[in-house]
């Protein structure tokens, strides 16, 4: 695979070299100015009226080179002779707040903007942070997102700092259209599964979920989601203070931005840039449970060209799901630490960063919706009885009948060029080495005592990966090319022992244990290209083609991974490429597959966006989209070891969606307003399920599920200080196919043993998902802010898993539950003070529930409801200082 990645460079390089010329001498006779654009507009104050003399900038962001101009009497500004390129407007006037956009120029046109200017009071003046250098990582601004012919939604920083000091990305997701999150906790150190629009990422804990690491997840860029399992975890990324934005992409999207599992989308987590001049910030907070949290931002200003940022953080405190009886405060703490260096030069930029994060928590476990009386908090019969309404809506075991460690650690390291061969062609080449590791530590358990009471689940990813992107911008095209490769190795090494057994957490493995040690080496490659076609004022249309391989090895590591304690007489084996399986009753269990293989898949990946702009205002689009998807692998199923790694086929996913938005710098009494609906039809076939069960088991079924919703959002400044915001989504999610234990006859008739569930709901998609909010500033003095924010999260009805039938429920769905979130943000100065009040009303919800089958808890039958509940009221007060 080496040699094939290094072929596809040579090629890619020597386009490259010849994409100058090449791109001249596409370009028609006549003018250079067929490929100029512009930008043109007016400039306002609150009261509409012309702002004459105000300073307009324009930045080309590629190469940082600047025009300047001033607004004539009636407000009125342009500028010509620009290379079609996203630009950053700057509007500066005394006594106004600079105010700044990103424009994109297309060849040939000039775009129309209006600038509202605000009054700028001392402490808003001293709360601008200085614009990023050229080169840094930007959120798309409305203009783009606008424009663009697929579903997108930007969180900024406003949004963000309203969640909490405590929030992670988990939670930052969550105030986005059709995202659904669950877990044990609700802080950044704790592990949640999301899903968008139906389409799961993460693992919160426990199972039912049935897609598996199927959002793309990148930072800066740069994809972070392990590529062996496509799992991304959420407190990768714990401090939500270091991120400046996040961006959600709906459906895989153009070739150029999607990555090896953009099944139902991609989120972007942008993180803090190096900016123009010297900032830094320290923030403490504390809150209920015990939370602390401390973090910092430094940037160092732009110095001969270099610039860099800095920034980290560290939390630590209780969960708000205690211990029954001990009150065990099931202990967490996060810590990170980012830091990336820009060096600007004449036709582009040098960059460099680094992150890393580790998290740790006590994972509390589910609790009983109802009274069980084969459930007591200690295990023993006559006790008090473990549920909801006897033990405590959120109680937990005691530390001695149940604990669990669970900790994630992340480290990643890029770099990055960004590079102009002439005035229309870009060059974009990115590398980075990632490492994760993951520890699940479980010492007691009441309900699973004998061989396997303890774990020491330990697995790790190592991933080294390239890019090399290239744009040309002519007068009716821009056209864009690149190839990726990414090398991973991937052990998901697991033990479940017990000392008595004379098991080891330090790899010795008992009789009547069960173990796994399953060595991945994997190389994924893609080629893709795309073509964004003007078509007259009108209408573009952007076809698209990636083509996608991906190469698995797979090899036994048990005997370099364990010993084996005395009590152990005999290994067990089962190799699925033979159909050999041998085993002793009581002796040990080997999950990994004792024969290696190696097999390769590939794949075309078409698609094609459609966007009709009849007016500046208007934007009527739709597209089709495909994406391949490699079943998952390790695990206690999975890919090599639940799975003939011979029949295997890459999963595919058929996404369309059609929809419109409006935007407007000015409409009436509103300023920024974007809004926008659409409704997508996902169709996700062939996917091989291994459905993670709470006591580490798994079903292996095969199904292909639909998905059909539709998406809107609201964004606008009313009275030049009210912000509102309006997102939702109603969907209906079902398997066309769904089979358990799958076989079939010579005749294609299911074997005996095939269970099939055609035509059931897909669990954990919510019917409805509906946020909404305003936020206000009243300018209390010259001096002093006020800055309250309301907000509404409300989830529908969503069907449950069924653990006895291991399937989706047919019937039972969870209560649907709504929280009223409050913040107020008051900035004086050079300092800032901030109360979040999260839940305000302390409704008390379960955000999750399964119908067990008696195996968490041991009892004789199943059927019952586990839960986990939503957190209660919780309140943080922030106090920060900055210059």
């Amino acid at each position: 695979m080496r040699n094939v990645w290094n072929g596809l460079m040579v090629l890619l390089t020597a386009g490259l070299l010849l994409a100058p010329g090449g791109a001249a001498a596409n370009v028609p006779d006549g003018p250079a100015a067929a490929l100029k654009g512009g930008i043109q507009g007016r400039v306002l104050d609150p009261a509409r009226t012309a702002v004459p003399g105000a300073q307009i900038t324009v930045t080309n962001l590629t190469t940082g080179a600047a025009v300047t101009a001033q607004t004539d009497a009636r407000g009125r500004f342009a500028v010509g002779g620009l290379a079609p390129h996203a630009y950053q407007l700057a509007v500066a006037h005394s006594g106004f707040a600079t105010a700044t956009r990103t424009i994109p120029v297309r060849a040939g046109a000039a775009r129309a903007v209006t600038v509202t200017l605000h009054v700028a009071t001392v402490s808003q003046t001293v709360m601008v942070r200085a614009g990023a250098v050229v080169g840094a990582t930007r959120p798309l601004s409305q203009a783009e997102v606008f424009e663009m012919p697929q579903t997108v939604r930007v969180l900024n920083r406003e949004q963000i700092n309203a969640l909490g000091p405590t929030a992670g990305a988990a939670q930052i997701l969550g105030i986005a259209p059709g995202v659904n999150v669950t877990g044990f906790g609700n802080t950044g150190a704790t592990k949640s599964t999301i899903t968008l629009n139906g389409i799961q990422q993460g693992w919160g804990g426990y199972g039912g979920f049935t897609t598996a690491g199927d959002l793309g997840i990148t930072f800066d860029g740069i994809p972070v989601a392990d590529a062996a399992t496509g799992l991304w975890q959420s407190n990768m990324f714990p401090q939500s203070t270091l991120i400046n934005a996040t961006t959600v992409t709906y459906g895989p999207g153009d070739p150029a931005g999607r990555w090896f599992n953009n099944v139902g989308g991609g989120v972007e987590f942008t993180p803090l840039q190096p900016t123009q001049h010297l900032h830094a910030s320290l923030s403490q907070t504390v809150g209920n449970y015990g939370q602390e949290n401390t973090d910092f931002e430094f940037t160092t200003g732009a110095y001969d060209g270099w610039s860099a940022v800095f920034s980290g953080g560290h939390g630590s405190g209780h969960s708000f799901r205690q211990g029954y009886g001990d009150g065990f405060t099931n202990p967490q703490h996060d810590q990170d630490l980012y830091g990336k260096l820009i060096k600007q030069f004449d036709s582009g930029t040098i960059q460099v960063g680094g992150f890393s994060s580790e998290s740790e928590a006590y994972r509390a476990q589910v609790i009983p919706v109802a009274d069980n009386p084969g459930i007591t908090v200690t295990g023993q019969a006559g006790g008090t009885l473990y549920s909801q309404p006897t033990s405590g809506f959120y109680s937990t075991l005691p530390y001695a009948s149940y604990n669990k460690f669970d900790t994630n650690l992340m480290n990643l390291f890029w770099g990055r060029l960004n590079f102009a061969l002439d005035p229309t062609t870009t060059l974009e080449a990115d590398g980075w080495y990632e490492r994760i590791n993951r520890l699940h530590n479980r010492l007691n358990d009441v309900y699973n005592l004998g061989p396997q009471q303890n774990e020491w689940n330990n697995p790790y990813t190592k991933m080294f990966g390239e890019r090399a992107q290239m744009q040309t911008v002519l007068p009716d095209n821009t056209v864009t090319a690149g190839l990726w490769f990414i090398h991973t190795i991937y052990n998901a090494r697991n033990n479940f022992y017990n000392p008595a057994d004379g098991g080891s957490a330090l790899g010795v493995a008992n009789a009547g244990g069960k173990i796994r040690s399953s060595l991945f080496n994997q190389d994924m490659v893609a080629g893709y290209g795309q073509d964004r076609i003007q078509l007259g004022d009108w209408v573009t249309v952007t076809p698209g083609l990636n083509y996608f391989l991906n190469d698995i090895g797979y090899a036994d590591n048990t005997l370099q991974d364990f010993a084996f304690a005395p009590n152990v007489t005999t290994l067990p084996t089962h190799c699925l490429l033979n159909g050999t399986y041998t085993s002793t009753p009581g002796d040990l269990k080997i999950q990994s597959a004792n024969c290696a293989a190696r097999e390769t898949r590939s794949g075309f990946e078409p698609s094609a966006n459609l966007s009709i702009h009849p007016n500046s205002w208007f934007n009527l689009y739709g597209g089709y989209s495909e994406e391949l998807k490699t079943p998952q692998v390790g695990g206690g199923g999975g890919l090599f070891q639940g799975t003939d790694p011979a029949s295997y086929t890459l999963a595919r996913a058929e996404y369309s969606q059609a929809g419109a938005k409006v935007h407007f710098d000015q409409a009436g009494p509103m300023s920024r307003l974007l809004a926008g609906v659409s409704y997508f039809h996902l169709f996700f076939g062939d996917q091989e399920l291994d459905i993670g069960l709470a006591n580490g088991d798994s079903i292996s079924s095969t199904a292909s599920s639909v998905y059909n919703g539709v998406n809107a959002f609201f964004d606008a400044e009313a009275m030049n200080n009210l912000h509102l915001f309006f997102n939702s989504t109603f969907e209906r999610a079902h398997y066309s196919n769904y089979v358990i234990n799958q076989s079939y006859d010579a005749n294609g008739n299911l074997l005996p043993g095939s269970l099939p569930y055609n035509g059931l709901p897909v669990s954990y998609v919510p019917n409805t998902i509906l946020n909404i909010g305003a936020s206000y500033d009243i300018v209390a003095s010259e001096n002093v802010v006020i800055q309250p924010r309301l907000w509404y999260q409300y989830t529908g009805t969503q069907y449950v898993f069924d653990n006895t039938a291991g399937a989706p429920s047919a019937n039972t769905t969870m209560p649907t539950f709504g929280t009223v979130n409050l913040g107020v943000n008051v900035p004086v100065k050079f300092f800032n003070f901030r109360v979040t009040a999260l839940n305000l009303f302390n409704q008390k919800y379960n955000q999750y529930e399964y119908i067990s089958s008696g195996g968490y808890f041991g009892t004789a039958s199943g059927g019952y409801l586990l839960a986990y509940p939503g957190a209660p009221l919780t309140v943080y007060g922030t106090v920060s200082v900055h210059f």
